[in-house]
């Protein structure tokens, strides 16, 4: 039998399938670690897909600003405002984005991949495998604006139920699918973000920071805890600390009161944004930090971890059930709102290694690849099922 956790050629004497990959809900610069997951899935599917076919479905924004690569693409003649209100639209009423049903129709695939969180255009004519990021809005609702709330609560629950395969990011994930949404167990593969392979020595410091510093690669979101982070510096920098703390990644309309808190703290020359860097530029913030620190209250997967490790950094992070799926030891898990427990990760020896098994980019690649082939060959025994009874 295949193995869904290693590369595949497709070995197993099926037919070629042709796989739509659906970029229609990408924001680059604007998605986190989901950015990541895309463009490292992009990268590597090429080198996994055997005689399989896979076309990459994109907005004209979208195509415009990711660069050509080997995979084959089908670009829809919408801007990222009309792909989102057509998406806001086929939430709340009967319409539906017949541009976008077009250009899925037109790549005339067996099996669609919806890599982000909800099925866009929702009527598809072929199996489909949807890819669950978060479910934080459950967990959390209190972080999301109304609308947000209300959206996700128009659109997520559809494409759970729509999807022929769940892919869940983490253990952790699919859990909270089957307790929280009910989804069937047996419906949900776990493929997990990958590490990334690379020599840290080869990754040059940035020259863009100087001194001794912790880093934090995050979205200024409330639940990220830039917050509780900034207090717990403050006092930590009282105590005697002299490094800075270097923040990037996106700057969302909460990073006002942040900026405020950082002047009231008296932080303004001890705190750096260096706002969203490309995953190049991030390396080389990583490389020059002292520990990379993660305050964040929920995660559906973690990428930071996977990074900082990969660069053999000290990783400091909250006391979260993913972490402890990922392999982060006990003594790099904190409360961070304790300045003495900050202090005590800081003084142990670094770097922090992960004790669970991580998976590469090219096995994910090729795990989904599997997946596809494994939904489009159980879509047609049904079909077939279906027709003799």
């Amino acid at each position: 039998m295949c193995a869904s956790n290693l590369p595949s050629s497709n070995t197993c004497g099926a037919p070629p399938v042709k796989i739509a990959f659906s970029l229609l809900n990408y924001r680059p610069g604007k998605i986190g670690g989901t950015e990541i997951y895309l463009r490292q899935l992009l990268a590597h599917l090429p080198g996994v897909l055997g005689p399989d076919e896979l076309v990459v479905l994109l907005g004209r924004d979208q195509a415009a600003a990711m660069p050509a690569g080997p995979l084959a693409r089908l670009v829809v003649d919408a801007s990222d405002g009309q792909l989102a209100a057509a998406r806001i639209l086929e939430a709340f009423t009967p319409y539906r984005a017949r541009f976008a049903e077009r250009i899925m129709a037109h790549s005339r695939c067996d099996v669609a991949v919806f890599p982000q969180q909800s099925i866009f255009p929702k009527r598809v004519a072929v199996p489909s495998l949807l890819v669950v990021h978060a479910v934080q809005h459950l967990l959390q609702p209190e972080q999301f604006a109304l609308f947000d709330r209300a959206f996700r609560a128009a659109a997520y629950p559809y494409g759970l139920r729509r999807a022929d395969r769940i892919v869940a990011i983490s253990t952790v994930m699919k859990n909270t699918l089957v307790e929280r949404c009910q989804v069937p167990a047996e419906k949900i593969a776990v493929i997990p973000h990958g590490r990334l392979e690379l020599n840290p020595s080869a990754v040059r410091p940035t020259p863009r920071v100087t001194g001794r510093f912790l880093f934090y690669p995050a979205a200024t979101y409330p639940y990220k805890g830039h917050a509780v982070l900034l207090e717990t510096f403050a006092r930590l920098r009282r105590g005697g600390y002299d490094g800075r703390l270097v923040l990037a990644g996106q700057q969302t309309a909460y990073w006002k009161t942040l900026a405020r808190r950082i002047r009231t703290l008296g932080l303004q020359d001890a705190v750096r944004h260096l706002g969203w860097l490309p995953l190049a530029e991030v390396l080389e913030v990583y490389r020059a930090a002292e520990a990379v620190v993660l305050p964040t209250t929920y995660e559906g997967f973690g990428l930071p971890v996977m990074e900082a490790a990969a660069m053999e950094k000290k990783l400091i992070v909250s006391r979260l059930a993913i972490f402890d799926e990922l392999g982060v030891p006990p003594a790099f898990q904190i409360d961070f709102a304790d300045v003495a427990q900050l202090a005590a990760a800081l003084v142990r020896p670094g770097p922090t290694r992960l004790t669970a098994p991580a998976w590469t980019w090219k096995q994910c690649a090729a795990a989904l690849v599997d997946l596809a082939r494994q939904t489009r060959a159980t879509a047609r025994a049904a079909a077939r099922e279906r027709v003799v009874s």
